[in-house]
């Protein structure tokens, strides 16, 4: 084994590597220890490996939160300054200063580094279990369907020929057999694998920023992106299995899968019912939920499988029904999202190593050329776009949106950078490919973004466009009443319906009704909801699986009222641009009543008013401004049944401050007579 011992820096840094030809390194170092006076009274405050990974956690923090300011106006997703932030930080750049290389990522800090990035990993892979539903997967239509098909079909063997085309020029005769057959055999699987998946978290915040999330486009891009992460992590465990030719190990991961869904689920769903009181969950779930995670980890990777298969089932059978799920996303997940998984991408940045993309050693060339890597990355984002918008093409979806989809379905992230580390850990990548794998992932990634902002803007209010307010309702140009009632919460719901009830539906004149769910986009698992409403159909829908609690008010309602008609909607964005989401969808509804609730409500102890969210107020002005047609602020004491049905004789509803587009409407909301 040809080697290089550095006995001088032993003396002078306390570490001896040994580094062969077969891209081993062995690292032996003395390891310090000091008296736990403190941090200010010890030698060497940078000895102890907390103190290191805090600082670790800061730099990372800070660089990570800098590059996501930079980088928001040139519509980049969240990934690309997580990948960005990982590379600047390793070797490549910040990382190869010596007094960071000596101090901040010493190798004697990099075991605790790696442990806690995996864990924040595993409970953030729990925590995207958690917020999956296989509802609508399972009744996804043949759009959604086939476009993620194709696009698998086509990006695996593409990138399996990539892989070869990069190692054309390389003898790699200084590898043994066995390691030669992992680099050259088993190493295309993982890169095919890697260009088939797609982003499905930072793919809805591309299209929540330009407004596209409802769309037709943007719910069909998302309910591919689904489908093809869940048989992409389907074709990561067999890979991991064909690495290492077990496939007993498939065998077991697939029994402890069973066993979760079929034994686990429901005496989990059991023991939650029995120990929780009127939905009221305590500290002690969540030590216990946490606890089983890792467990749930650790029992998957002694199956041969990643450890977060387990933590990912665990949270994919936790009952939906029940308040937990709510409770442990607001326990955790800004936690883990927002400090543990910076550090997963600082781990994989400090793997990547620009110098060994064209060079084996310093000034030793390998082989490739940058027109190589300029020729895999152009190859890897035309091959999945040719294919998707093919599929998209044969079921009948206009060109330009067609090519669209096809560049949505490129955004990569988080599952593309779990198999690539998977990969290297299994010694099926080098350094070099690794590197370039890792380039391809973040450069077909950064255009989707810019590309959808300048071919598919959100569609501008029509000139033509004609406002409508309830003074229209009952014309000739609008028979029916449409009305677009939202809620933050369920606890709005019980007055609108009064309020409606009030507005009494007529035969020639029928209320529809669109009752909007209004919900914050705060990361991946709010957008699973676009996905439920564009892969729900009205055959698979029944009164056991309602859209959310809000709708089902609306629902009962109109189901015991004749000539009401009700259409459950989900409107997820960002609290600053939720009212462009409200007034484009009055208008898509034609629209002629908006009712928004109030921003304040009465206390239940002396009656007074106080806000719920700062937020509501600025989206209630909002909207009144941009309107296409009349707007309600909807304010509920409480006593809305009594107060309305006792002013319906007199003709008139105490909803007052109506307001239509560029006009003031005073006039209190009036019920119809029958004729």
């Amino acid at each position: 084994m040809a080697s290089v011992n550095y006995t001088n820096e032993l003396n002078k840094k306390g570490y001896h590597l040994q580094v062969d030809t077969n891209d081993n390194v062995t690292v032996c170092y003395l390891k310090y220890y000091s008296r736990n006076d403190g941090l200010w009274r010890t030698e060497n405050p940078l000895i102890n490996s907390l103190h290191v990974l805090v600082i670790q956690l800061v730099l990372t923090l800070f660089l990570n939160h800098v590059l996501v300011f930079l980088l928001r106006p040139l519509r980049q997703p969240r990934i690309v300054a997580d990948i960005l932030a990982g590379v600047l930080f390793g070797p490549s750049a910040i990382g190869n200063i010596d007094v960071i290389r000596r101090t901040t990522l010493s190798f004697n800090s990099l075991l605790t580094l790696e442990t806690i990035a995996n864990l924040g990993l595993v409970y953030y892979m729990f925590l995207l279990g958690l917020e999956l539903d296989f509802r609508p997967v399972i009744r996804a239509g043949k759009k959604a369907l086939s476009i993620a098909v194709a696009g698998i079909l086509v990006s695996v063997p593409v990138g399996w020929g990539l892989h070869y085309y990069v190692l054309r020029n390389q003898s790699h005769t200084d590898l043994k057999g066995d390691e030669q057959e992992r680099l050259l055999k088993r190493g295309p699987l993982f890169w095919g694998i890697s260009l088939a998946t797609t982003n499905f978290a930072d793919l809805a915040r591309i299209l929540a920023d330009l407004k596209l999330l409802q769309s037709e486009i943007g719910r069909l891009a998302l309910s591919a992106a689904v489908i093809s992460d869940m048989f992409s992590g389907f074709f990561f465990m067999i890979a991991m299995a064909f690495v290492n030719f077990n496939w007993w190990l498939v065998g077991l991961t697939s029994v402890f899968i069973a066993v979760f869904i079929f034994v686990v689920r429901p005496a989990l769903s059991w023991v939650l019912h029995i120990t929780t009181k009127k939905d009221s969950h305590n500290e002690l779930h969540v030590c216990f939920i946490l606890s089983w995670i890792v467990i749930c980890g650790f029992i998957t990777d002694a199956c041969g499988a990643h450890s977060i298969v387990g933590a990912f089932m665990l949270g994919a059978i936790m009952p939906k029904e029940l308040e937990l799920k709510s409770f442990l996303v607001e326990r955790i997940g800004n936690f883990v999202s927002s400090m543990m998984m910076p550090l997963f991408y600082l781990v994989v940045g400090l793997r990547f190593n620009v110098d060994r993309i064209l060079y084996v050693r310093k000034k030793e060339p390998n082989g490739t050329t940058k027109f190589d890597v300029m020729v895999v990355v152009a190859l890897a984002f035309t091959a999945k776009l040719v294919a998707t918008s093919i599929a998209a093409l044969i079921n009948k979806i206009k060109l330009r949106d067609s090519l669209i989809l096809g560049v949505l379905m490129n955004t990569k992230g988080l599952l593309a950078l779990i198999i690539l580390s998977s990969a290297r850990d299994l010694k099926v990548l080098d350094q070099q490919m690794f590197a370039i794998m890792l380039i391809i992932v973040w450069g077909i990634t950064i255009p989707v973004g810019p590309i959808l902002a300048f071919t598919y803007r959100s569609s501008k209010r029509s000139p033509r466009y004609k406002h409508r307010n309830i003074q229209s309702v009952g014309t000739k140009t609008s028979t029916d009443f449409r009305i677009l009632a939202c809620t933050h919460t369920v606890t709005n719901t019980s007055g609108m319906v009064d309020l409606i009830e009030a507005s009494n539906p007529l035969e020639h004149s029928p209320i529809h009704l669109f009752a909007v769910n209004l919900v914050e986009l705060t990361g991946h698992a709010l957008a699973m909801l676009i996905v439920h409403d564009a892969c729900k159909s009205s055959k698979h829908r029944n009164n056991a699986e309602p859209s959310n609690s809000a709708s089902n008010a609306f629902e009962a309602y109109a189901s015991q009222r004749e000539n009401v008609f009700v259409q459950a909607l989900t409107i997820v964005s960002a609290y600053d641009t939720m009212h462009e989401d409200i007034c484009t969808l009055a208008e898509d509804k034609n629209a002629n009543l908006v009712i928004i609730p109030f921003h304040r409500k009465p206390n239940i102890d002396d009656g007074m008013l106080e806000d719920l969210n700062p937020s509501f107020l600025s989206i209630n002005k909002n909207v009144i401004e941009n309107s296409p047609c009349t707007v309600c602020v909807f304010v509920d004491r409480g006593l809305a049944a009594c107060r309305i049905f006792s002013n319906y004789d007199s003709g008139s509803i105490s909803a007052r401050g109506v307001r239509g587009h560029k006009n003031i409407d005073s006039r209190p909301h009036k019920p119809r007579r029958k004729r």
